[in-house]
């Protein structure tokens, strides 16, 4: 599925809070040392999150919105993606399920992009916003799909491609970084949380936000060091709930915030997805370049 990625989730670094309902789980001593403490909270933590990987690499049905922001020197940069996905009654089809997906800069904005994939097609539907719509004569705009029935990568889809790099960013903390810390928090439901940090040249080079180079070469390498809080939460049967990145990091007189909130919100149904636009209604781009002028065109705006 992900070619990049062959095993998104993966362990992370050190410390937990109390346990409930463990059953037969060995647990450390009272008079453990921090050593035996941190290694018992990182393998709850390890075994909670590499289940997850699965919710990536199966069709499912399931919504999801995934909200960004970035604030540094007076500018901001803000995002939201909604993602739905609907494999319908047939969960064997090898194809991947139909995927919508709703973009603006925030809610209530007439700057949407919204991408439609209809399951199995070899194409995808941009409907265009009001900010959008001098760039072709007409409403929808099909282009070749990203969701290729072969050889599939989910990490091409918006809104998923960032959840993709906040793992990769998990990954580059975990393979370069001192101190990495872990903590695994069950609840009474028997959900839990997940914590951890990335750095952030980690969140950078694993491109979970595109800052442009201005103001990287901005971020002294005291804040690049720096961490942004990481948190998971699972639900008690161990679905995915929400993912997270915040931090407000301070520097050397720089202030960078950032913000990355993804969370799953329910289960998709054939509705959420709009019917098959007509033709007259469709400007239709052919080849992968024609795809690629147009979508940057897109990204300029």
């Amino acid at each position: 599925m992900r070619n990049r990625r062959p095993t998104r989730l993966i362990a992370l670094a050190a410390g937990l809070l109390v346990l409930a309902g463990c059953g037969p789980k060995a647990t450390p001593s009272a008079r453990a040392d921090d050593a035996e403490v941190n290694a018992y909270m990182a393998a709850r933590f390890d075994e909670a999150y590499a289940k997850l990987d699965d919710q990536f690499t199966k069709p499912r049905d399931q919504k999801s919105t995934i909200s960004t922001l970035a604030a540094f020197g007076g500018r901001k940069a803000l995002k939201e993606i909604d993602v739905v996905w609907y494999q319908g009654a047939d969960k064997a089809k090898p194809e991947p399920p139909a995927i919508f997906t709703k973009s603006r800069t925030a809610k209530g904005t007439d700057d949407n992009f919204d991408v439609y994939h209809p399951s199995g097609s070899e194409k995808d539907y941009a409907l265009l916003g009001a900010r959008f719509k001098d760039l072709a004569p007409t409403p929808w705009v099909s282009y070749p799909t990203f969701a290729k029935k072969t050889g599939f990568n989910v990490c091409l889809i918006a809104g998923v491609q960032t959840v993709c790099a906040m793992q990769d960013a998990i990954k580059i903390t975990q393979k370069n970084a001192q101190n990495v810390f872990k903590r695994y928090k069950e609840q009474a439901d028997g959900s839990a949380l997940l914590e951890t940090g990335v750095t952030l040249k980690a969140f950078i080079d694993g491109r979970v936000m595109f800052i442009p180079e201005d103001i990287r070469k901005q971020f002294p390498p005291s804040m690049l060091d720096s961490f942004i809080p990481t948190k998971i939460a699972v639900a008690p049967n161990g679905d995915l709930k929400s993912f997270s990145m915040n931090a407000v990091l301070e520097k050397e007189g720089k202030k960078l915030e950032v913000v990355i909130n993804y969370d799953v919100t329910g289960k998709a149904a054939a509705k959420d997805f709009p019917p098959a636009p007509s033709d007259f209604d469709v400007t239709t781009l052919g080849s992968d370049a024609a795809r690629k002028e147009f979508l940057d065109k897109v990204g300029a705006r």
